[in-house]
């Protein structure tokens, strides 16, 4: 999932200057799961030092940092029949550190973050469910604040459904 990322910043004398024009670092379609992907479009510290997207590691941010992913959700009959189901937990092992982990076996689709979030529905619908299978739905153009709860996101419809996720580390 390819997303146009403009940076700026300041020059040696205070003044903002563009720092770069280019796709975001890391993204990922994945293969054998149509309409799946992602686009860590920054990651950044609690001092604001700069992106550390490219760094590897978490696509979470640590206590106190931030981030923005893009991510691209295909519907729920297409998640749940990859084309090569070992191969897909194996790209999702390798690109989705830090967030993989959080997702419980027992429960598909099921996680928590250390992260208060900010979902944008930008195309599509999807279905927030919470604990017990309470469940709300989200239309394009609307938000959801996510404060560290157990959820899971669901796409009920035929369509891939895109969100931006702005997520803030907790401190705990």
């Amino acid at each position: 999932m390819q997303i146009r990322r403009v940076v700026t910043g300041h020059d040696g004398q205070g003044k903002s200057v563009f720092i770069s024009d280019a796709c975001a670092p890391r993204a990922k379609d994945f293969s054998d799961i149509p309409g799946y992907g992602f686009s860590l479009v920054w990651l950044g510290g609690a001092t604001c030092d700069g992106d550390q997207s490219t760094l590897g590691g978490s696509l979470l941010p640590g206590a106190g940092g931030s981030s923005l992913l893009m991510i691209s959700l295909p519907p729920d009959a297409v998640m749940a029949a990859p084309l090569d189901p070992q191969r897909a937990f194996g790209e999702m092992l390798e690109e989705l550190p830090g967030l993989i982990e959080c997702f419980e076996a027992e429960a598909p689709g099921m996680h928590r973050t250390p992260t208060i979030d900010y979902v944008v529905l930008i195309e599509g619908e999807l279905w927030l469910e919470l604990d017990d299978g309470e469940e709300r739905l989200v239309r394009s153009g609307e938000v959801v604040i996510q404060n560290g709860t157990r959820h899971a996101w669901r796409n009920k419809s035929d369509k891939v459904a895109k969100a931006a996720v702005f997520m803030q580390g907790l401190v705990r």
